[in-house]
């Protein structure tokens, strides 16, 4: 049998009395070993019929007595089934279907001649002609008979049959041992074909939920991309339309600019062009005059030019605000001569005129409200007076002539107001840019969400195509091994089936020798009690090792011993078990550090990844994860700042006449994106409380004296709108003011500076743009009455001999001024700047650019005299609270008054006594 099939190689030897008494050969010997191959997918055939004979061997009772122990090792430890096999039992229910004919075709008699010849010569004339034939043929019985025919008796064949049994006994166990490691690899092969099933079928659902997972961010992404594309091109479609309306903005402003110099060049001094004014109706202007009326004023009185040169150039504003603004400047030109005119009148002449006078554009409310001006009867119009034609070209009461103004005061207006439409186009530059630049940065955010969505897309993409890839590979996988699954099946029941049969005919010889052995006991009319020895199923006991090959020791015993009968069995045998491979863990590396974010808001993602140090085999505990991946940056783009905790209260800004108290809130962490934060003056980050409301009271005399450590630039307005008393008037204040402040290295320090403004465009520009070299004095009317002392004296006597500049109102050069005469201060004093004027400035943007700037070194206070200063704008150039920091007075009569020098010291000083 050596080599008879691939699953089995080796022989099997009876003990050393069979061998030595039958001199067997070492081929003639079938050694206990079974070698299972372990190839994956080929499975364990059995031999279906195995039929050994060892040729001439004789086996006698003490043979039998002499067997120890069958050595064999098999390559499995369970399906036991196959070994309940043969037991006495199975060996029962054979018996019961078993005859002599069967017996005589089945028992391998031919292995010895004599016993052959005498079992055919026993019990051939009882049976068959068939059967014995079969005999006949193959022992060649038609022949001869043999002598040892004649000697052998029943007793003897007996012990021949018993040994026969015994081997077919050995057989039987062997061939059992055999089946059941069949069955238990095949079954252990086919567990592992189900394992891998399940698990290529829980990757194709995991994958299959990945892929819903991308599919449904895919089909987000794909929605909104759109719809931000969209947005995009919105927006930027609104930024090009209000980019390309202020650079229009921008435009009609400088050609506004252009035309007020012209008109400016041609109503200065040294022109001899009538600068007279008139007071018209709308109604009463041709058709080419109306388009330099204000706009909204039909039927109402206004003033403007009795020259038609300059009606035309003033027509040629392009812009309503700009034309209603000239209109405005030349009411305020006509009251002013007209105050002037009425200040050498008497009194009731100077009422007279009050009531003849024209109005402004601030006091045509009235008829807006429906109340018409009077109409001019044409009598006012003086003799020979070349306008007496204009007004007669109107018809009576068209346009009455008004007082020709100075050229000093047009002049003066005119730059005024071409500085102001300068301002307005510096304005709206910076308008452009913040809007150029506001445009930007939000296209910018759009474009960033719309990459990282487009990543993002990307992303959910290959890992769709990555999913997908994993489920048709999980897929295939699963029906190939199910189709190996069915055949390894298919292998295990024809397994079964062969070695059932193959049992089966060992057991069917076991039986035949026993029903022949009795027969011939019956031929002879002898009734002997033949016990064969039976033993218990076989016992298993522990395996030597859990994996890798070791060996088990197999044990039974001895339940009935034999009498007359086949001997007792091997009771002790060794198999191989738990030759699987052991187990081995898979062995990892450490995590790596964390990626950075894919996105720093609006949710991202960030990994880690390690890797496989060992894989994991024989069933040992798998690899987990490799890559790790975790959500951050999950705040939203677009959020509001966050604010600290409010600050502890100040302490009270005034000493009497009630101050505040100040707590703030900071902003702690910046907005991000289009998120928003309250302004630093707002009530949400900014807070007062009113404290000390008693009254000031001076100790000495009637003013109050500050007695804080200060350091105060008195700004003294000198521009030509003052008027010679108002610039008194503000000269006396600033004495006041440097008296009140008690001076000293403890004490206070002050500089006084005098500002006007230049004289004509040419020099504003250099004063505002830095073209060519400027002299502050002389060009920009910045003059430094004396720069940062603490002597009193000197200072007070000197500023009543100051000379009136008499200019225009740059108050943001002023401002700057200021603020660098701060660097010249003292670290430990508190800084102040108080600044007095009457009238709007020349710029008012780029005074509000100069206020925020001093802001940020000192404390601006501004007292306003007269209702022509702009409140608004003054209240947003000062310092916060705006009640502590603008200290308002109706006129200049009253503004050196003690009154309003304490209003002012009370504000100004923490301190006073």
């Amino acid at each position: 049998l050596k080599g008879s099939t691939p699953a089995f190689d080796g022989r099997w030897c009876g003990p050393p009395q069979i061998s030595a008494s039958s001199n067997a050969t070492a081929d003639e010997c079938l050694l206990a070993k079974v070698m299972i191959t372990r190839a994956p997918t080929v499975a364990f055939v059995a031999v279906a019929h195995v039929v050994l004979f060892v040729a001439g061997s004789v086996v006698d009772q003490g043979d039998n007595e002499a067997l120890g122990s069958l050595s064999w090792s098999p390559t499995g430890a369970s399906g036991d089934a196959f070994l309940e096999l043969g037991s006495r039992g199975h060996l029962e229910r054979v018996m019961r279907n078993m005859t002599t004919s069967l017996a005589l075709e089945v028992a391998p008699l031919d292995r010895h001649p004599g016993l052959r010849e005498f079992v055919v010569s026993r019990l051939g004339g009882g049976h068959s002609t068939s059967a014995l034939s079969f005999l006949q043929v193959r022992s060649g019985a038609g022949k001869k008979a043999s002598a040892a025919t004649k000697v052998m008796s029943a007793d003897a064949a007996r012990e021949l049959l018993n040994g026969m049994a015994q081997e077919a006994q050995g057989k039987l166990d062997l061939e059992g041992v055999k089946c059941a490691d069949a069955h238990d690899k095949q079954h252990a092969m086919t567990e592992g074909a189900r394992q891998d099933i399940g698990d290529y079928n829980a990757q194709a659902a995991t994958a299959r939920a990945r892929i819903l997972g991308t599919e449904t961010g895919i089909s987000t992404f794909q929605d909104k991309l759109p719809r931000l594309n969209e947005a995009l091109r919105l927006h930027q479609a609104k930024c090009q339309d209000d980019i390309q309306a202020l650079q229009a903005q921008i435009q009609l402003v400088l050609k506004d600019v252009d035309t007020l110099g012209k008109v400016s060049e041609l109503t200065s001094c040294g022109i001899n062009l009538k600068t007279s004014l008139l007071e018209c109706r709308n109604s009463t202007l041709p058709a080419a005059d109306k388009a330099s009326a204000p706009a909204g004023q039909q039927g109402l009185s206004f003033i403007t030019f009795g020259h038609r040169v300059l009606r035309r150039k003033v027509a040629q504003l392009q812009s309503s605000a700009v034309r209603s603004a000239v209109h405005q400047a030349l009411a305020d030109v006509a009251e002013s001569s007209a105050s002037a005119t009425g200040r050498s009148r008497s009194r009731r002449h100077r009422r007279a005129h009050h009531r003849r006078r024209p109005r402004s554009l601030l006091q045509e409310g009235h008829a807006r409200r429906g109340v018409q001006a009077p109409e001019s009867d044409g009598k006012n119009a003086t003799v020979g007076n070349p306008l007496d034609a204009i007004a007669r070209e109107y018809g009576r009461g068209g346009c009455t002539v008004r007082a020709k103004p100075t050229c000093d005061t047009l002049r003066d207006k005119f730059l005024v107001m071409q500085a102001n439409v300068a301002d307005k186009a510096d304005s709206l530059r910076n308008t452009l840019a913040n809007v150029e630049s506001m445009c930007q940065e939000t296209a910018g955010n759009y474009q960033a969400q719309i990459e990282e969505m487009s990543t993002r897309l990307q992303d959910q993409q290959a890992a769709l195509a990555e999913a997908t890839k994993v489920v048709i590979e999980a897929e295939e996988q699963s029906r190939l091994t199910g189709q190996a699954l069915q055949r390894l099946q298919q292998e295990a029941q024809n397994t079964a089936e062969q070695c059932k049969a193959s049992l089966d005919a060992i057991a069917q010889q076991i039986c035949s020798i026993k029903q022949i052995r009795g027969e011939l006991y019956k031929m002879e009319a002898k009734r002997p009690f033949i016990q064969d020895c039976e033993v218990s199923p076989w016992m298993p006991e522990e395996c030597s090792v859990t994996c890798g090959g070791g060996s088990q020791r197999m044990v039974r015993s001895v339940v009935v011993p034999a009498s007359l009968g086949a001997a007792c069995p091997p009771l002790t045998m060794e198999r191989k078990c738990n030759e699987q491979s052991c187990p081995v863990d898979c062995m990892l590396d450490d995590w790596s550090g964390w990626s950075a974010c894919s996105a720093q808001c609006g949710g991202g993602i960030m990994e880690r990844v390690r890797q496989v140090r060992m894989q994991s085999s024989g069933g040992g505990r798998p690899c987990g994860s490799t890559l790790e991946s975790a959500t951050c940056g999950s705040d939203p783009c677009d959020t509001d700042c966050s604010l600290s905790e409010w600050t502890r209260w100040s302490g009270c800004s005034k000493a009497c006449d009630g101050g505040f108290m100040v707590r703030k809130r900071h902003v702690a962490q910046k907005a991000t994106g289009q998120g928003s934060c309250p302004a630093a003056d707002s009530q949400s980050r900014l807070q007062y409380r009113r404290c000390n409301e008693a009254q000031c009271q001076p100790k000495d005399g009637d003013t109050l004296k500050c007695t804080s450590k200060v350091d105060v630039v008195l700004i003294l307005d000198g521009s030509g709108s003052l008027g010679q008393e108002g610039f008194d008037q503000v000269k006396a204040l600033g004495q006041k003011l440097v008296s009140a402040f008690q001076m000293g290295a403890d004490g206070a320090q002050v500089a006084v500076l005098l500002y006007s403004g230049p004289s004509s465009w040419p020099d504003y520009q250099k004063c505002t743009g830095g073209t060519g070299t400027v002299d502050l004095a002389k060009d920009c009317k910045l003059i430094w009455v004396s720069h940062f002392t603490a002597d009193a004296g000197p200072l007070s006597g000197q500023l009543p001999t100051l000379a009136w500049p008499k200019a225009s109102t740059l108050t943001s050069a002023a401002l700057a001024t200021a603020e660098a005469e701060l660097r010249g201060g003292r670290a430990d004093a508190e800084s102040l700047v108080i600044a007095i004027t009457d009238g709007r400035a020349m710029n008012p943007h780029k005074t509000l650019q100069a206020a925020e700037s001093l802001r940020s070194k000192a404390r601006l206070m501004w007292v306003p005299v007269t209702r022509k200063a702009s409140l608004d704008d003054i209240k947003s150039w000062a310092s916060k609270p705006v009640a502590d920091n603008v200290v308002l007075v109706e006129d200049f009569d009253e503004l050196s008054s003690a009154r309003n020098v304490n209003r002012i010291i009370a504000d100004a000083c923490p301190k006073v006594e």
